[in-house]
Order: C-alpha cells, then sequence, then structure tokens
C-alpha cells in the first residue's frame, strides 16, 4: 500500500483477531525484497502488525534490489539519500498504518542490517517500546552519510534511547564482517553507561546476514533458528493495554 503523502509500505496482519501490537520492519540494504515480506508475513502469523516502509521511496520507489554486487552498489546510492527526519517521518507512518489495522498501543521495530541501524536511530527520536537490531552496522563508530556527522549510539543518543525506556535486543554474528568483537563490546558498555535496557547476543560461527534464507552463502539455519526465538520472546514483552 502507498501511504498519503508517506512511503510505499508492505503490511501484514493476522488472519484473524486484532493485532497485538505494531512492528516496523526494517528493510536490509536491498529494500524491501520477498525476503523483507516474508519476515512480515512470519510475524503477522504470530500476532503483530508488521510494517515495511520502504525507506527509499523518495529517490526511488518499491526499490526491490538483488544479492549482488550491482544491486549493492545501488542499495549504497539510495542509502547516501536517506535522512535521519526522513526515516523518521517513515517510521512514525508506518506505526501509524499499524493502527489503522487495529494494532494494540505498544510499538517496537525490527531491523536487518540496514534496518538494525534504522531501527537504533529511530529509537533516538522516538518512544518506541522495543527495538531489535540484526547486524545492524554503523551505529557505534558510523561509516555512511547517514550516521554523520555523529552515528546514533553517541552518549547523546543512547541516553534518549534510555529517556523513552526502550529496550533494545541486539543480534550478529561473530564473523559478521561489518561489526568486530570489540565494537560490539565496545556497543554493550555505551548501552549500559546510558542506562539502556539491553541484551546483546552473539552467534560465534554466523555471518552478516545469516537471518535470510534467500543469501544461502551466508544463511545458518540453526542460528537463525534461535535468533528468531529470542526476537519473538522479546516482542512478547512488548506492554498490553492502552
Amino acid at each position: 500500500m502507498r501511504l498519503p503523502e508517506g512511503p510505499d509500505v508492505y503490511a501484514a496482519a493476522p488472519s484473524e483477531g486484532a493485532p497485538v501490537a505494531t512492528v516496523v520492519v526494517g528493510m536490509e540494504l536491498f529494500g524491501v525484497t520477498a525476503w523483507v515480506r516474508k519476515v512480515c508475513e512470519r510475524l503477522a502469523a504470530v500476532g503483530y502488525a508488521a510494517i515495511a516502509p520502504d525507506f527509499y521511496w523518495r529517490e526511488a520507489r518499491r526499490a526491490d534490489l538483488g544479492y549482488d554486487d550491482q544491486g549493492r552498489k545501488e542499495g549504497f546510492r539510495l542509502l547516501g539519500h536517506l535522512t535521519r527526519e526522513g526515516v523518521t517521518a517513515d517510521t512514525e507512518a508506518a506505526l501509524t498504518a499499524g493502527v489503522a489495522l487495529g494494532a494494540g498501543p505498544a510499538r517496537a521495530f525490527a531491523g536487518f542490517s540496514l534496518g538494525g541501524h534504522l531501527g537504533v536511530l529511530a529509537a533516538t527520536r522516538l518512544p518506541l517500546d522495543t527495538v531489535i537490531s540484526c547486524y545492524g552496522g554503523w551505529t557505534l563508530d558510523g561509516g555512511i552519510p547517514l550516521a554523520e556527522p555523529e552515528p546514533p549510539l553517541t552518549l547523546t543518543g543512547a541516553a534518549a534511547i534510555a529517556e523513552h525506556n526502550t529496550t533494545l535486543l541486539g543480534i550478529v554474528g561473530g564473523q559478521d564482517f561489518l561489526i568486530s568483537a570489540d565494537e560490539w563490546q565496545r556497543l554493550g558498555l555505551r548501552l549500559q553507561q546510558a542506562g539502556v535496557r539491553h541484551e546483546l547476543i552473539d552467534y560465534p560461527q554466523a555471518e552478516h546476514g545469516f537471518l535470510c534464507e534467500d543469501r544461502p552463502e551466508s544463511y545458518d539455519v540453526n542460528a537463525s533458528a534461535d535468533a528468531w526465538k529470542q526476537m519473538l520472546k522479546a516482542l512478547s514483552k512488548l506492554p498490553h493495554g492502552s
């Protein structure tokens, strides 16, 4: 669906009953791909309104890029056009779409790679109950235009997440080329220092992108299965009621 004055979103909701909460699904670098849509359907099947906004929409509508060098190059080009204000607005639009589907008041963001970064960024600006950042890079040391002049997890950014009372679940593979073990450790210290409720889980043998079964070169069936259990456990703790 296309939202008025906003992004296209892929929306999935339970087949029966009202969704218990809204989960914004943050896309990988490659856009709202078939795999991202499957993530939405998987979350909807267990009771959530899952909304995946096309964060690239201001530059290219409905980008769905291949998992190859050409797709990666185009993804980084589109990533270069993202702004913090745009990410915030699109996250808000996705949350509103969840409410329109009848979802309860709880608000979560589950993001993958680039989407993991977007979720952490959104949490510094919006009151989210839970953020799940799966191998979300550039949050602590920067490295992309969106993370300049300062990445999301400065002391100020982490303090904002704590102020919003957001719980953060971080998931990474021990063989991730984007996030070193040192950065992962420092990230935990930053969250602890700021008083952010968090849990960081690493899978020692898993690579970047290990949750995506459409990328067989990095998909890890065992790590993926456990990570999904951890994600659903985190979402099950979302607040209920008005």
